[in-house]
């Protein structure tokens, strides 16, 4: 779901102004030094006249060297140094670009409020800024307030308006017409987004993959801590691991924790229907508690993938299956939307139903007959994994030559009894993770 700054992503595109960005006028003619100009000819009052425009001088080279020591901070993920340099340009000078920043800075430390006022001055300062207007749209959509999804359906509007062929905002869009219940109308702007995006996912970059071996093969993976893991090969198409008691039961209980009181109606990539995305979800930043932030570190050395690319995309996304509930058949990778893979924490016992199924795997049947199923359980064939507390399901969305898996569709099944937790933990395509870190 999280478009989320694209860049739904995974965090908001800063489209941040280069220093040498022609803000300021040249202040090589200001700067003399004042004992120069007393030891000179020119009159006192014309001295005078100048202390103005070299405390104005002074005041640019201050906005400079603090939007050069922000950039710097930011492009080393010092958050909070790079956050206090912005505040020290805004201070000075509002600068559209820079507020962009610092909401997307704010956002990842799970400042909401501060976030969005920061895109709204980024937007009033620079009403042609089409991302400003795309992140805002953004976080105003997952507010679930009715005047506030109006809100951001105008600035989805603004984004596309200012910035041809938009993908991620073509995306948005129909998550916002979703959430508004004009289906038929969500549909068609996934359809554009898919088609602006292309047909299919660019081939990912070459990254550390396991081995599969074959179905049911069992490796212990040693930990620098001293614990392990024992990861069991379940399909070879698309390539996937289960890993068991990967969260404690008291890691478990503390997710659902944090997720409970702010649930809302989940959203698909756009091929399933609204009868089919009955479950409830939310998205919860890794600053807002030191599991989510372990989380990312364990899943870094489960993949063996840099713990820059795991932290650098989407939120994890907590998810709710009530009794009844199902998330239909869909692709977690798409051309605007690339996940390298995907890693399910199945964070209860599951009374009934609620399998994670995969009715394409391993040639069972076509990607596309996959697609059409209503339930997918009841099919039989292919892989279809029963929900265990605190085990992780890993799969590729991605072959091993960097193209898009087709047989990794799947679904959520129904829940038949009792209710679902569970936890989305997506890792981008190396290189395709739109980040906060600001280009400079």
């Amino acid at each position: 779901r999280r478009q989320a700054f694209s860049c739904l992503s995974p965090r908001p595109c800063c489209g941040l102004l280069p220093p040498s960005c022609g803000l300021l006028p040249p202040l090589s003619a200001l700067l003399s030094p004042l004992s120069a100009l007393r030891q000179s000819a020119i009159p006192r009052l014309l001295l005078l006249a100048l202390v103005p425009a070299m405390a104005l001088a002074s005041k640019q080279e201050a906005l400079v060297a603090s939007y050069k020591a922000a950039v710097a901070a930011h492009q080393a993920s010092e958050l909070d140094t790079a956050l206090e340099h912005y505040r020290a340009c805004v201070a000075i000078k509002s600068i559209p670009a820079v507020h962009n920043n610092m909401a997307a800075i704010l956002l990842s430390q799970g400042d909401k409020a501060a976030a969005e006022e920061n895109w709204r001055l980024a937007v009033e300062g620079k009403p042609d800024y089409a991302e400003a207007h795309f992140n805002l749209a953004v976080v105003l959509s997952e507010s679930g307030d009715d005047a506030k999804l109006a809100e951001a359906r105008r600035h989805c509007e603004l984004a596309m308006e200012h910035k041809e062929g938009y993908v991620q905002a073509h995306h948005l869009m129909g998550n916002i017409r979703m959430s508004q219940g004009a289906q038929e109308e969500a549909t068609g702007w996934y359809a554009k987004a898919e088609a602006l995006g292309g047909s299919a996912a660019a081939p990912a970059p070459a990254s550390f993959r396991w081995e599969g071996v074959e179905v049911g093969h069992v490796r212990t993976l040693r930990l620098p801590d001293g614990t392990s893991w024992s990861m069991q090969t379940l399909s070879l198409r698309p390539l996937s691991f289960l890993v068991r008691d990967f969260l404690s039961e008291d890691e478990c209980e503390r997710l659902i924790g944090l997720a409970r009181p702010r649930l809302q109606q989940s959203l698909t990539m756009g091929n399933a229907s609204a009868s089919e995305r009955t479950s409830e979800s939310v998205f919860l930043p890794a600053a807002e508690d030191g599991l989510l932030r372990e989380l990312q570190e364990r899943l870094s050395a489960l993949t063996r993938l840099p713990l820059q690319q795991v932290a650098g995309g989407e939120d994890i996304q907590l998810v709710h299956y009530s009794q009844g509930a199902a998330f239909g058949m869909h692709h977690d990778s798409s051309a605007f939307l690339p996940r390298l893979l995907t890693a399910f924490y199945y964070l209860n016992e599951v009374e009934g139903g609620g399998e994670t199924a995969f009715p394409a795997a391993d040639g069972a049947m076509s990607p596309d007959e996959a697609l059409a199923l209503a339930e997918p359980a009841a099919a039989g064939g292919g892989l279809v994994v029963k929900p265990a507390r605190g085990a992780a399901l890993l799969w590729y969305n991605h072959g091993e030559d960097g193209s898009r898996d087709a047989c990794a569709v799947h679904a959520g099944c129904r829940v038949t009894a009792g209710e679902k937790w569970g936890a989305n933990h997506w890792v981008r395509v190396r290189g395709a993770t739109p980040g906060e870190e600001p280009s400079s």
